[in-house]
């Protein structure tokens, strides 16, 4: 686990988040947005990442992705693809790069603690008042997971294989857990373990990365995502 103030554990799901610097919008047209898609699903391939969801937003990205190699291949993955999306914006709109200096990480915990977080980067836009819909937001891999794109690319989970025997099933048993949504307290700390490259997950994934890698990765927060009874969809 390379890093003293960045977790990075070999073979398990990460949550990762690059934003820029005070907010500035990094896609400056609809064009930015494609590419930046197209370099996340080639450079997955090339980094050998399983991405299992993503989220654009104008100022910052969202992934949920497994290294099934060494795990500073996130680092490499995350390091090209801001540096392409800043040649773009260089040479098409002659602006200077916009990120934070850093990307953030976050190891998450296999099991409900995963499904939570894909939850929480596709509920994104709703969150940040984009759409009042997590489905009309083209730009998440929301609409992809539903089947409503010509091309999937995801790697879904074994979590979200467990979800049904067939993609329209796993689909539909998705869908009713995005209508449930996440309450506050949860949003809260999938968003500060993140921001502060943490672990995100329960006090027994705390204790087993600790007896493991002797890094005591602890982010307060709610034990575990409750069960929650259905609501309209987000």
């Amino acid at each position: 686990m390379p890093g003293k103030d960045r977790l990075l554990l070999a073979g398990h799901p990460h949550h990762l988040v690059r934003k820029s610097q005070g907010n500035e919008p990094i896609f400056l047209d609809e064009a930015d947005y494609n590419h930046c898609l197209g370099q996340i699903r080639k450079l997955s391939q090339d980094y050998n990442l399983s991405v299992h969801a993503y989220c654009l937003l104008p100022d910052r990205i969202h992934i949920i992705a497994t290294p099934h190699g060494d795990p500073t291949d996130l680092s490499t993955f995350m390091k090209a693809l801001s540096c392409r999306t800043s040649l773009r914006r260089k040479n098409l709109h002659g602006r200077s790069s916009a990120w934070e200096v850093r990307y953030r990480s976050s190891p998450v915990e296999p099991g409900q603690w995963l499904l939570a977080c894909m939850c929480y980067v596709e509920r994104l836009p709703v969150i940040h008042e984009l759409t009042t819909s997590a489905y009309h937001y083209h730009l998440s891999s929301y609409r992809m997971r539903l089947g409503k794109t010509d091309h999937y690319w995801l790697k879904d989970p074994e979590e979200y294989a467990r979800l049904g025997s067939s993609i329209q099933e796993r689909a539909e048993a998705y869908r009713t857990y995005m209508s449930n949504g996440l309450d506050r307290s949860e949003e809260t700390m999938i968003d500060t373990a993140v921001q502060r490259c943490r672990l995100t997950g329960s006090i027994r994934f705390v204790k087993e990365v600790y007896r493991e890698y002797g890094i005591l990765g602890i982010n307060r927060g709610p034990g575990r995502p409750r069960k929650r009874r259905k609501k309209p969809d987000g």
